[in-house]
């Protein structure tokens, strides 16, 4: 073998022992397992946070950098609409209060509901999105339930009825709606979650209502054709899809939907898409996991956003449930629970306490949200909140 030959095979074996050390020693997992009790500490400061951080028009700090001390502006109905989502969500889970700052959020909306050809949307301008129709949707059913109030039923149905609108004939959703003409346009990675998710909630409330049918035509699209058709790169680990499997499994006679035999919920179509969401959400997690400063860094970069960091303990979270309902044999639960214990330790370890917040100069607008580059938006919050909340019943006491 020649001296540039040596050196090469030398070069390559030098790179494969550092590759495997790195594997081996630079990106072991930063996993643990907090109680219930540190989940709900946590949720209880999220909910504290929105607290501190909602104006008198019923908006929130969208987007703040705490190096800096100042908002940076902009605002988004989808994202508004998904934080009294969570919100409700915290009253249904017994943190007091939290329906009483949500409703104070119910302003915003009351001021931005229009109505179109199509139907009652919420939204500004030329267009409205279906996803703020569709988080509107599950905000206002899970207040209902939370609290007991029905008086915004005549606005979840009509919302509803739109709702019904922007699904295709084949199942698939319409992003944007036209708010002079009422007609739809483009797609979106997530509304299709959101939107199947609003309709299956409507028909798990409303069951006389015919909700189920265009639920059944979108989860038929999302189940077979979404990724297909769509295309979206990189594949969407689809929280919202998530969500709408699990409220589906908790319809009436669920086991029996009157489905071609793969689409059944425990049927092959379903199972696999199961399969591939779980194994999205595991290497997700797996990867944040390892995302523990020093040279992972270079290698991993720098920290997910807080709200992807929640979305994948929203999205373990239902399924988990949706799996106590639905057994699927070739779905591994052991290494679930670990992914869950792993979602729950980030998002513990990494939201800022107390004591830390008083480095800052408005502690309320850090303590009990998370961070990424000195910054956190709205959505950061949201999502990790909902996600605590699912995860605590599988924490340990």
């Amino acid at each position: 073998m020649s001296p540039v030959s040596t050196r090469v095979v030398r070069g390559v074996l030098a790179w494969i022992l550092v590759l495997g050390v790195v594997a081996l020693v630079v990106h072991p997992e930063g996993c643990g397992q907090p109680s219930s009790g540190e989940v709900n500490e946590a949720a209880v400061a999220t909910v504290a946070w929105f607290g501190a951080n909602i104006n008198d028009d019923g908006t929130f700090v969208y987007r703040y950098d705490r190096a800096e001390n100042r908002p940076l502006g902009g605002y988004n109905d989808v994202r508004h609409a998904g934080v009294l989502l969570s919100l409700y969500q915290a009253e249904s889970a017994g943190i007091e209060g939290a329906a009483e700052i949500a409703d104070r959020g119910l302003a915003y909306v009351d001021e931005r509901l229009l109505n179109t050809p199509i139907g009652l949307v919420f939204g500004r301008g030329a267009s409205a999105r279906s996803g703020s129709v569709g988080l509107l949707v599950a905000a206002l059913d899970e207040r209902r339930w939370a609290t007991g109030a029905d008086d915004r039923d005549p606005l979840l149905l009509a919302l509803g009825r739109t709702l019904t609108g922007v699904v295709n004939a084949d199942g698939s959703v319409g992003a944007s709606i036209n708010t002079a003409t009422g007609s739809t346009s483009g797609r979106s990675p997530f509304f299709t979650g959101e939107v199947l998710w609003a309709l299956a909630r409507l028909h798990l409330t409303f069951p006389d209502e015919n909700f189920d049918e265009p639920a059944l035509r979108v989860y038929r699209y999302l189940i077979e054709d979404r990724d297909r058709v769509e295309s979206p790169w990189p594949p969407v680990s689809d929280h919202w899809g998530a969500y709408a499997l699990e409220t589906m499994s908790r319809w009436p006679n669920a086991d029996d939907l009157q489905l071609e035999p793969d689409l059944e919920l425990d049927g092959p179509a379903t199972r696999q898409w199961l399969a591939r969401q779980l194994g999205l959400f595991g290497l997700q997690v797996r990867y944040e996991s390892q995302r523990q400063g020093g040279i992972t860094r270079l290698t991993r970069g720098t920290v997910a956003l807080p709200a992807g960091v929640g979305t994948l303990g929203e999205g373990i979270g239902n399924y988990l449930r949706f799996l106590d309902r639905f057994e699927v044999t070739d779905i591994d639960v052991d290494a679930l629970n670990e992914r869950t214990n792993c979602v729950a330790h980030l998002l513990t370890n990494r939201q800022v306490s107390a004591a830390q917040a008083q480095q800052y100069a408005e502690p309320l607008r850090v303590q009990g949200a998370w961070f990424r580059n000195d910054i956190t938006q709205m959505d950061d919050q949201q999502h990790a909140l909902s996600a605590l909340l699912l995860l605590e019943d599988w924490m340990p006491q």
